[in-house]
């Protein structure tokens, strides 16, 4: 128990680094995965744009116009004749489009002159902002034809202002019953976990082990008349109980941040326990390697880092090249996002099969190479008194 309790003690060193990267993994990690999700109801949605009007023809027309905006849009003042201000309000967000018609505006487009008659100020980033774009020019196109087919202005007016509104009132369906076209919020945030999870095992428990490498604390415990087999037993239990500890904070983080019931969460959750040994395993490596935590640090960002650009952690595997792709097959963390993205894109009734349980025993398998290797390390350095 004494073994035990002096593990955790030295945990203490490392609480700045699990409290720093836990902050990483809450506000960027939620950031992406905010940024990055999408489900089947929110695939189409009609938005309404804020349009600031400048009308200076004042005519039967161009007040048609006004009206059909004031309809369907959130229609404001300018509050400048300036262009230039507009463009620079438009792109601040101050308003989302500015509209200026001209004072000429009717005479031209009873003549059936409406090409770049209207001036549209928009930053452009959004299909509502161009879509609105399209909207205005079917309106004025929908005026002439009328007037060429012999209709009044007042006429033609009438009919393309009740055309315009039963077609945006029009309301589109979008039948996706697939999870693969889409990404959960809980799927984005277990990618991002990948790296930090990996990082704070790799840290702390690297620099644990190497507390009881430290040949003041052996000296002390192998004095205290502890069997060694209980030494090494209460060793082991230790840093597999902070690794649980850690694994299962971050998977409660998750939870908490999650805004909706996903079915999914558990199997999210089995996926990150088997990287829980994989970081076990790393960190022995690690700290078979050096004793020196600067060392420790350098080498976990080294690796965890570079998995994490090439497993699809920080840039999805589609946009990858399929040479890095293959070598991504011999980086555990592959596997653990492969794994991710599998739970995503399947049905929970689909989801525990051999394909989804063979990503779990591979990462495992990983975690065995990183003790071996450690072990090795270990044992060489014991031979050659390294």
């Amino acid at each position: 128990m004494s073994v035990f309790k002096a593990i955790l003690k030295s945990l203490k060193a490392n609480i700045m680094t699990i409290i720093v990267y836990l902050a990483i993994f809450t506000i960027f990690g939620n950031m992406q995965a905010k940024a990055n999700a999408s489900t089947q109801d929110t695939a189409f949605e009609e938005v309404t744009v804020t349009v600031a009007v400048t009308d200076n023809d004042n005519s039967t027309l161009s007040k048609a116009v006004v009206d059909y905006l004031e309809e369907t849009q959130n229609v404001v003042s300018p509050k400048t004749d300036d262009p230039m201000v507009m463009n620079d309000n438009a792109r601040f967000s101050i308003y989302d489009y500015a509209l200026i018609i001209p004072e000429d505006f009717e005479s031209k487009v009873l003549s059936g002159d409406t090409e770049n008659l209207l001036t549209y100020i928009a930053p452009g980033t959004t299909a509502s902002q161009f879509l609105l774009t399209e909207k205005l020019n079917d309106y004025l196109q929908d005026i002439v034809i009328y007037l060429n087919s012999g209709y009044s202005e007042a006429e033609a007016i009438s009919l393309t202002h009740e055309q315009m509104i039963e077609l945006n009132e029009t309301k589109a369906t979008i039948i996706d019953e697939s999870d693969k076209n889409h990404r959960s919020f809980f799927a984005g945030m277990f990618l991002f976990n990948g790296y930090t999870l990996l990082m704070i095992l790799s840290i702390c428990c690297a620099t644990v082990v190497t507390f009881m490498k430290n040949k003041d604390v052996s000296n002390r415990i192998s004095v205290s008349g502890m069997h060694f087999f209980t030494r090494n037993a209460a060793a082991i239990g230790a840093v597999f109980f902070i690794g649980t500890i850690l694994t299962t904070f971050a998977i409660l983080v998750i939870h908490v941040m999650g805004s909706v019931n996903d079915n999914k969460f558990w199997f999210y959750a089995i996926d990150t326990y088997s990287l829980m040994f994989v970081g076990l395993g790393l960190a022995y490596f690690i700290c078979s390697l050096t004793a020196n935590e600067n060392l420790i640090n350098m080498v976990a960002n080294m690796v965890v880092l570079s998995m994490s650009f090439l497993c699809g952690v920080f840039v999805d595997t589609q946009f990858l090249s399929s040479s890095i792709i293959k070598v991504a097959h011999f980086m555990p963390l592959y596997w653990y996002t492969t794994a991710i993205k599998f739970i995503n894109d399947n049905p929970v009734g689909n989801i525990w099969c051999g394909k989804f349980a063979s990503y779990l025993v591979i990462e495992i398998l990983f975690a065995l190479v990183f003790f071996t290797a450690g072990m090795i390390v270990s044992r060489k350095k014991e031979q050659y008194a390294i």
